[in-house]
């Protein structure tokens, strides 16, 4: 019966469940944790267990690309992929005089630091685990098969954008660069059929984004205010940025496409 269903339905089905099972046990464990003994941050313990047996399991799984890389491969990878999502961030904060954002809530600071940030951590960590296996991987891997590869990235790339819809109204000006990020993830799992360097930089990207929404909480609670203008300077740090960024991802995919031939038989 399931192996009758298009492969479409089954792909990005079996990938959500994969992404959100352990998001769901995080956020479970978490808000359990800071309602009853937040002052221990006991969760990112449990969490970390659980994280590890959920990769013991999952990494077995072709669609979880769980691909060692060349160390080469690997700084390329990240050369490429990290020059991309600084460049996200980069226009974010040119456009964000323009953007009606909404404060973090200000009930972060009853909590003590080091189990805000030991949270930060472990969700960060669980996102890019889970959200790059479940996404860039049994999601994108047989859509990239039966239907190519720009119709699997732009599939896993809308849906992992729209799934950021349940952290309700304030991530809607964040959106159009979640979806640019996911895009610069997807690439990364197409052209080193990996999801290793999506992984590292999607928990570096996470634990970078809510480390500073935290301390903007703790140091400027009323938020930024609109400017009404595009910020000049990180303007143009995003376009440098950007322009670097897909010279890399060249240079990516001439390695890749090499490697391939080489792997030919004479």
């Amino acid at each position: 019966m399931w192996q009758k269903l298009p492969v479409w339905f089954r792909a990005v089905l079996t990938g959500l469940l994969v992404a959100g099972i352990p998001t769901l046990i995080w956020a479970a464990l978490a808000a359990v944790n800071l309602k009853m003994t937040p002052r221990v941050p006991w969760s990112v313990a449990v969490m970390a267990a659980v994280l590890w047996a959920y990769w013991r399991y999952v990494r077995r799984d072709e669609r979880a690309r769980a691909t060692r890389l060349a160390p080469k491969t690997w700084h390329l990878a990240l050369l490429a992929g990290g020059s991309g999502i600084a460049a996200v961030w980069a226009a974010f904060a040119a456009l964000r005089g323009l953007l009606h954002i909404t404060p973090p809530g200000a009930d972060l600071v009853k909590f003590p630091v080091w189990t805000i940030f030991a949270a930060i951590a472990m969700g960060s960590a669980v996102a890019g685990v889970a959200e790059e296996t479940g996404f860039r991987g049994y999601m994108q891997l047989p859509l990239e098969r039966t239907y190519g590869p720009i119709a699997a990235i732009t599939t896993t790339s809308t849906i992992f954008t729209l799934i950021h819809l349940t952290h309700g109204r304030p991530v809607l000006p964040f959106l159009p660069f979640y979806f640019v990020a996911a895009v610069i993830y997807s690439l990364l799992a197409l052209l080193t059929n990996s999801n290793f360097p999506a992984m590292l930089l999607h928990f570096a990207g996470d634990v970078m984004m809510f480390a500073i929404q935290y301390l903007m909480v703790l140091f400027a609670p009323g938020g930024a205010a609109r400017s009404g203008h595009i910020a000049p300077v990180p303007a143009v740090v995003a376009l440098l940025l950007a322009t670097t960024s897909v010279m890399l991802f060249r240079m990516l995919w001439r390695s890749n496409a090499l490697t391939e031939l080489n792997a030919l038989p004479s």
